[in-house]
């Protein structure tokens, strides 16, 4: 359940990207990692969750790059 709720997060927010990269150029939104993070979040407890280890800590580092993206970004204002 987590995980499709995860993977949808992830699919809204990379909507949501593609919209205003098309509006502006090379534009990465703060929105978009919000809600690409929060995606990746869910999936990283749905595996922790279900026992995949392995794929939650995937999903963990993932997690980490796309805040790490969100910091910069914040600095960055």
């Amino acid at each position: 359940m987590l995980t499709n709720i995860g993977l949808s997060i992830i699919i809204i927010a990379w909507l949501f990207q593609l919209i205003v990269s098309l509006k502006k150029k090379n534009k990465l939104s703060f929105s978009f990692v919000i809600l690409y993070s929060l995606g990746v979040l869910l999936l990283v407890v749905g595996a922790f969750s279900s026992g995949m280890a392995t794929l939650a800590t995937i999903n963990l580092i993932s997690l980490l790059a796309s805040l790490s993206v969100l910091i910069t970004i914040t600095i960055k204002k």
